[in-house]
């Protein structure tokens, strides 16, 4: 559940999110879903994430982690079915990995277009808008820019490919996604641990 609540210029900050939640097309996402209410100048501005969709595939050597205007994209191992997320919105970079097993760790930046953008399906429907409010959050309280964005993840490999439904038991895959404001662009992309990537080949 959140913990660590404050207000930012009138947006709420979480800095933890937690959940199960449903990955879709093999993916999870933190997509732009600005609010359509007019006193939130973010949702008329002229560049829209659909303007970006879908994203690129990851080059070759990465499998976790693509990125493109208003959209980050994470790759799971399972086609559809539940997965456990945490979200940890921090105000510098991580110095060291998060403790814990991780099978794989990858790194990017990425260009937010507004202070709205939440934790997705990979149908880019927002989680807040289901009847969990665990997600409800924005990921980019600090507004449109550049931040990095680095994720985590574990048992991938032992639910690749698999179909499961609401009903069924969720999966063993687990993710950390660590998110961090920069004050200029850092597109560099990094594989922090993880082997060459198999699972999509």
């Amino acid at each position: 559940m959140p913990i660590g609540f404050e207000l930012e210029r009138g947006i709420r900050r979480v800095d933890e999110m937690s959940d199960w939640v449903m990955a879709e097309y093999r993916s999870l996402c933190l997509v732009d879903d600005p609010p359509t209410d007019a006193a939130y100048p973010e949702g008329t501005a002229d560049e829209d994430v659909d303007d970006y969709l879908p994203p690129p595939d990851p080059p070759e050597g990465f499998d976790l982690l693509t990125a493109a205007p208003g959209i980050v994209t994470i790759t799971t191992g399972a086609m559809r079915g539940r997965v456990h997320l945490t979200i940890q919105l921090r105000d510098d970079e991580p110095q060291e990995l998060a403790p814990g097993k991780w099978d794989t760790v990858e790194e990017i930046g990425f260009r937010a277009l507004s202070a709205h953008t939440r934790a997705a399906s990979g149908e880019y429907y927002p989680f807040a808008a289901a009847e969990s409010r665990s997600f409800a959050a924005s990921v980019t309280p600090q507004g449109p820019g550049f931040y990095r964005v680095r994720a985590y993840e574990t048992n991938r490999a032992l639910t690749s490919g698999e179909h499961r439904d609401e009903a069924d038991l969720p999966t063993e895959e687990k993710y950390l996604i660590q998110i961090w404001p920069l004050l200029a662009e850092n597109a560099v992309r990094q594989r922090l641990l993880g082997p060459q990537p198999t699972l999509l080949q």
